[in-house]
């Protein structure tokens, strides 16, 4: 009985050993850092991108890198109950350079650098349709993309020293995401302020972690509240009615966002004297957001909270704050032309998405192309 009772226990222990084995085999990518589980399991994998810690920025995408996804449904689908059929079908196949920046090729020198977030990056368009090569092809000039989503305006400061200046471009354009910019500033000095220990960031990219989130959102998805609380109706061109979905509320600026927009302003001063000093010009380009663009323009139905919502003046308030603290930086606001592509019907926005569609990456390098020729920057 003794022996049988031992033997039992000898294949419990080898079970639990072989568990523990199969797991840390698992697990010793993550911990050395060569694989993020993010990118391969969870309910946003196919939106995580290869990322490597970097201690300036946070993270950054790796070098020569590709990212590879479907998916239905934006960021709306993740937090609203919409509609299938109101879900676009996002595919991309997409490459990044030697510095993890989505450019077709590794550039030494460029004409003109253009800095920003998801705006610039935009995963979802396909590479011929960014703003960035049409830009390119309306200038003539070698364009380097040097977006990297989920950056703001103090990680583009060092994107600028590290990776744009380099280039030696003649122009520099700073695109600002109304979106989210501001909450990048806070985020982003919290971030650094309170850095992830080791096992803090393994644990992040661990696959126990992510296995269990994904496991957990399967059996009990979060409750969504639903979407028509947050739409509006819009005519197209044709005629067609599309619903929008906002998932941005654009809230009065609060007392973090307005010491955002004077930090905003001194490291777009300290960017301006750097581009100055290397001969380079600088253009801060104000991106707004899709309510900014479209709520003249749609038809919001009872239910619809956005009724009650109104623009915020940050464009005018940033404008102010730079022109104080660098009058010779370049400002030019989208605003205009993306409400023009709107009265005209056109959607520049993913109707289920924060982000431009490849018709707002047109209007948007059209639109700088003549603010450039109109300044004499050719």
């Amino acid at each position: 009985m003794n022996i049988l009772k031992s033997r039992n226990v000898q294949r419990i222990l080898l079970a639990v050993a072989s568990v523990v084995f199969v797991l840390f085999c698992i697990e010793l990518p993550a911990l050395i850092g060569v694989l993020d589980y993010r990118t391969v399991i969870g309910p946003f994998h196919m939106w995580w991108a290869p990322n490597v810690a970097d201690p300036e920025l946070v993270a950054i995408h790796r070098p020569h890198a590709r990212q590879t996804g479907e998916a239905r449904g934006g960021g709306a689908a993740s937090i609203y109950q919409i509609p299938q059929s109101d879900m676009t079908l996002f595919k991309w196949d997409v490459k990044y350079d030697h510095h993890g920046f989505r450019n077709a090729v590794d550039l030494e020198n460029a004409d003109i650098v253009v800095i920003g977030d998801s705006f610039v990056e935009d995963l979802t368009v396909p590479y011929p349709e960014l703003m960035t090569f049409r830009l390119a092809q309306l200038q003539g000039k070698v364009t380097a993309n040097l977006g990297q989503a989920t950056y703001g305006p103090l990680q583009e400061l060092i994107v600028l020293k590290r990776y744009g200046l380099p280039l030696r471009p003649r122009t520099v354009i700073w695109m600002f995401s109304e979106e989210s910019d501001l909450g990048d500033v806070t985020s982003y000095r919290r971030a650094m302020q309170n850095k992830p220990t080791f096992w803090q960031a393994f644990w992040a990219r661990s696959f126990t972690r992510n296995a269990r989130s994904s496991v957990k959102g399967f059996i009990a998805p979060p409750s969504k509240p639903p979407g028509i609380r947050y739409s509006g109706v819009f005519q197209t061109s044709d005629g067609k009615p599309v619903t929008l979905y906002f998932s941005s509320h654009p809230p009065a600026l609060s007392k973090d966002d307005l010491s955002a927009i004077d930090e905003t302003a001194a490291t777009l001063a300290t960017a301006q004297k750097l581009c100055a000093d290397q001969g380079a010009r600088l253009i801060f380009v104000f991106v707004p957001m899709k309510f900014t663009v479209y709520h003249s323009f749609c038809q919001f139905p009872p239910e619809s909270k956005c009724r009650t919502w109104v623009a915020t003046d940050m464009s005018q308030r940033l404008q102010t704050a730079l022109a104080s603290a660098s009058p010779e930086m370049g400002y030019f606001d989208l605003t205009p032309a993306l409400v023009d592509a709107a009265k005209r019907g056109e959607l520049t926005y993913y109707p289920d998405d924060v982000h431009w569609s490849s018709e707002g990456q047109k209007v948007a390098a059209e639109a700088v192309n003549s603010y450039l020729l109109s300044t004499g920057i050719r």
